[in-house]
C-alpha cells in the first residue's frame, strides 16, 4: 500500500515539474516626436511586450504572446492620454478642447443556446473609439482634474468639420 501511495506521489511530483514553465519577457519602447502644423509639439510612445512560456524540464516553447500600451503627450505634459491596448489613429484640435480617434481590440462574446446546453464562444472586434478632452484644472494647473470622456462618432464628425485633425504616428497593428 505504501509503495502505490510514493508512487502516485511521485507520479504527481514528476508531472508538476514537467508541465511548470519560465517565462522571458522582452519589453521595448519606441518613441516619435513632432510638431504638428499647428504648433502643438507630439509625442507618441509604444511599448511591445513580449512573452515566451518555456518548460523548465522539457524546454518546449507553449507560446508566446505580444501585447503593446501607447500613450501620447502634448505640448510638454499639458495633455496626456493613456490607451493602454487602444491604437491612436487622429487627433482633431478645436479651439477649446482636444479630440481622439483611436481604435480598440475588444473581445465580443457569443452565445449558441440549444435544448440541453449553453455554448460560450467570442471572438475580437475592433471597435473605433472617440473621446474628448476634459480639463477642469486651474490655478497654473496645479489643482483640478484633466481627463478624457468618450463622445459619439456623430459629434466628433461634426467637430472635424470645423477644426484640425491630424494623423498620430502607430504601427497600424489593427489596421
Amino acid at each position: 500500500m505504501h509503495k502505490s501511495i510514493h508512487l502516485v506521489y511521485a507520479s504527481m511530483v514528476l508531472l508538476l515539474f514537467s508541465t511548470n514553465c519560465t517565462h522571458i519577457s522582452n519589453e521595448s519602447t519606441d518613441t516619435v516626436s513632432k510638431i504638428l502644423p499647428n504648433g502643438q509639439h507630439l509625442v507618441v510612445e509604444k511599448i511591445n511586450k513580449e512573452s515566451t512560456s518555456i518548460g523548465i524540464i522539457t524546454k518546449h516553447n507553449y507560446g508566446t504572446t505580444h501585447s503593446f500600451s501607447y500613450s501620447i503627450t502634448l505640448n510638454d505634459e499639458d495633455i496626456n492620454w493613456s490607451g493602454g491596448s487602444g491604437e491612436p489613429k487622429h487627433l482633431l484640435f478645436c479651439k477649446d478642447t482636444v479630440y481622439i480617434h483611436y481604435l480598440k481590440k475588444k473581445w465580443v462574446e457569443d452565445f449558441l443556446i440549444d435544448s440541453l446546453d449553453v455554448e460560450r464562444n467570442g471572438h475580437f472586434e475592433i471597435k473605433d473609439v472617440y473621446q474628448k478632452h476634459i480639463d477642469k484644472r486651474y490655478f497654473f494647473k496645479l489643482f483640478g482634474d484633466a481627463y478624457w470622456v468618450e463622445t459619439t462618432l456623430k459629434n466628433y464628425m461634426k467637430q472635424k468639420l470645423v477644426c484640425n485633425e491630424f494623423e498620430v504616428p502607430n504601427d497600424n497593428e489593427l489596421y
